[in-house]
C-alpha cells in the first residue's frame, strides 16, 4: 500500500473536506437511530424495578430485553427508525400490554410508560 502524502495549498482544504464528511456520515447514522424509553409502574403508581422490558422488532421478530432500573425507568437507544416495535413489561405475575412504537413516528426518542396488572390466567 502506498500513501501520497498531502502537502501545499490544497491541505488544509481536502483536510476539511474530509472532516465534514465524516461528520456528516455520522449525523446521518444518527438521524436514522430511534430510542425508547419509560418507566414500569404498578397500576398504583408505585415504580417497579427490577421489571423485565422487552422490545420486539416487528419485522425480524428480534427480541431485546432490560431490566428496569431502581426508579423503574428503561432504556433502549439506537433502534432502527424505519421498523416498528412492541414494547411489554413484566414482573412475578404482573404484566402490562403491549405498545406499539411506530416506524411512522417522526419522534427520535420516544417515551412509553407501561403499567403493571395482575396476569390473568
Amino acid at each position: 500500500e502506498y500513501v501520497v502524502p498531502i502537502t501545499g495549498e490544497l491541505a488544509p482544504l481536502l483536510k476539511k473536506i474530509a472532516l465534514l464528511t465524516a461528520l456528516s456520515a455520522s449525523f446521518l447514522l444518527a438521524a436514522d437511530s430511534k430510542t425508547v424509553r419509560g418507566t414500569v409502574y404498578y397500576r398504583g403508581g408505585e415504580t417497579a424495578s427490577g421489571a423485565a422490558v422487552q422490545l420486539e422488532d416487528q419485522t425480524t421478530l428480534q427480541v431485546i430485553s432490560r431490566m428496569t432500573d431502581r426508579n423503574g425507568h428503561y432504556h433502549f437507544a439506537g433502534l432502527n427508525s424505519n421498523r416498528d416495535y412492541s414494547v411489554r413489561a413484566m414482573k412475578k405475575g404482573y404484566w402490562s400490554k403491549d405498545k406499539t412504537v411506530s416506524r411512522f413516528s417522526s419522534r427520535p426518542v420516544e417515551t412509553i410508560d407501561l403499567y403493571l396488572r395482575p396476569r390473568k390466567r
